[in-house]
């Protein structure tokens, strides 16, 4: 057995045992479900990043840094940071206030109506099931890698962690586990970088070196990155456009945004959104730039979703690159158990409308449905679907064609009613699912502007939100449950929480002008010199 066995299977214990000392507190299904509405900042912002950056950000976001997409990386989630920020002023401190379990149930109750309930309901089992089984495939090669077990052995222990405590514990392990999770990779990360960045001749001098080196992919470091036979525009607006996909994503859907019900007050919402802001945009180009620290050494790697697993096994002190690879596991972990708690608590309450004795009863239903769930999710990672992989990749874009529109409308229109709402979900749905697959088949071309799928979903929800909702008029019920959503909570109003709050804020906008100094003498300036050179 290999240390990174024993480390990899230590921290999973760990997880277990923490999960099952969480549901041991659980005591009805404001517990299960929101962690009854109380907790912390820490807890919040850690399940918000830990749940949105998976496997993915350290092996498929860092394979697209190391081939050259760098830029397009870092605008895309400088987007997706301020997401957090633009989710939680105009829709997330709004959905707390409604007091629901589940979003679907949100919009059940807003536009105080059933149908509109399930819909939402489906959209998100059909979207955040497919991410279910993409993670949980992922983190069962993943651990299989590490520890050397067989692949069927990989898919069962990662599918036994995340199922043991969020079956038992429901958000309130979840929430802890995903911030254990969070600080593990953070920290393991953040002292991993020094390490690589020495190898390749300090950080200091990488971008130079990367200049100078005849293995580093074309036009990396110009404002529109590698084309990859692309045009600069092309490259440009893909990057913008899936930033705002992400900022709408990471703003609005249930395994993000839906996490604002478990906080303890609106201000630690507004808190968690500033944390995982500043980490989704400083961390995240912090391991980017760890990625491209690797090129000097190991350029041109047949894998590159395997840039970040190389380095701890050749760039760092072993102890550490076991931690680090600890932490990769921990990501898709953290992911898979926010994905299966999302998806169990939606069937139970928004789609089949079952009928339950008491509280007690509930509880113990939602933790079987919980259990069918992820065996469905295993059974369906052992079938090994082709082309799982794509459909997870677009899954979040789903929800943001759906639900953009009567996500905010519902907050700030008084004219939006439930037909409206009905047929925006339905149309944005339809609208992006279609234009999607045709765009799969070569007949709709898209140049990465604004006729990608995302944005015809997105028109084609806001003009049916319109026309549902001509002729019709919201009822006392819809207007009671708007004008209670604008009333401020006493908890809000107290100077000492706003002072608090501020200080956040403010410290979001110094680090942002420190990363901007940052950018300009570590990589605008080298990069300004090297073309006045190239030119002489």
């Amino acid at each position: 057995m290999t240390m990174e066995f024993y480390v990899v299977i230590a921290s999973i214990l760990v997880y277990i045992i923490v999960g099952l000392w969480a549901g041991r507190r659980v005591k009805d299904t404001a517990d299960y479900y929101v962690s009854g509405r109380n907790a912390p900042t820490i807890l919040i912002a850690g399940t918000l990043f830990a749940s949105m950056l998976s496997t993915n950000g350290f092996m498929g976001d860092t394979a697209w840094a190391y081939g050259g997409a760098i830029v397009n990386a870092v605008t895309l989630n400088a987007l997706c940071g301020a997401g957090y920020v633009v989710g939680v002023l105009f829709f997330g401190r709004y959905l707390r206030r409604a007091e629901n379990l589940t979003m679907p149930e949100y919009f059940g109750k807003r536009f105080n109506s059933k149908n509109v309930q399930k819909v939402a309901g489906v959209i998100t089992v059909l979207s955040i099931t497919s991410y279910l089984l993409a993670v949980t495939t992922g983190t069962g090669i993943l651990l299989a890698e590490l520890t050397g077990m067989p692949l069927w052995g990989g898919y069962i222990v990662a599918w036994l962690c995340f199922t043991s405590f969020t079956f038992y514990s429901g958000s309130s392990g979840v929430i802890i586990t995903d911030t254990m999770m969070f600080l593990l990779f953070l920290v393991a990360t953040i002292i991993a970088g020094p390490y690589m960045f020495s190898a390749a001749g300090g950080l200091d001098h990488l971008m130079e070196n990367l200049l100078n080196n005849p293995h580093t992919p074309s036009d990396m470091f110009a404002y529109h990155g590698n084309l990859g036979g692309g045009t600069p525009f092309g490259a440009t607006m893909y990057g913008l456009i899936y930033g705002l996909i992400w900022l709408i994503v990471v703003g609005i859907s249930p395994w993000q945004a839906g996490r604002n019900m478990m906080a303890k007050s609106e201000h630690v919402g507004l808190r968690s959104a500033t944390v995982a802001c500043l980490c989704t945009t400083i961390f995240l180009t912090y391991l980017y730039l760890m990625s491209l620290a690797v090129i000097p050494l190991n350029p041109n790697m047949e894998m590159p979703e395997r840039v970040i697993i190389w380095a701890a096994y050749n760039m760092m002190p072993k102890f550490l690159g076991c931690l680090v690879l600890a932490g990769i596991m921990a990501a898709g972990l953290s992911s898979a158990s926010t994905f299966l708690s999302v998806v169990g608590f939606t069937v139970t309450q928004d789609i089949f409308g079952l009928k339950f004795k008491d509280d007690k009863d509930k509880l113990v239903k939602t933790r079987l449905i919980m259990l069918v769930v992820s065996v469905v999710a295993l059974l369906l990672a052992f079938a090994k679907f082709g082309g799982i992989r794509i459909i997870s990749w677009f899954a979040s874009t789903i929800i943001a064609s759906s639900w953009c529109v009567i996500a905010f409308g519902s907050v700030w229109s008084r004219k939006l009613t439930a037909r409206g709402a009905l047929w925006s979900m339905i149309a944005g749905f339809l609208g992006f699912i279609i234009t999607k697959c045709l765009q799969g088949f070569g007949i709709w071309k898209v140049f990465y502007n604004f006729t990608d799928p995302f944005f015809i979903g997105l028109y084609a929800s806001a003009f049916f939100a319109v026309i549902g909702s001509l002729g019709t008029k919201p009822t006392a019920q819809e207007v009671a449950v708007l004008n209670k959503m604008h009333t401020i909570p006493q908890d809000v109003l107290p100077m000492a929480e706003y002072r608090r709050t501020f200080t956040y804020a403010n410290t979001l906008i110094v680090v942002g002008l420190v990363v901007i100094m940052f950018l300009i003498a570590f990589w605008a300036t080298p990069y300004n010199d090297f073309l006045k050179a190239a030119v002489k």
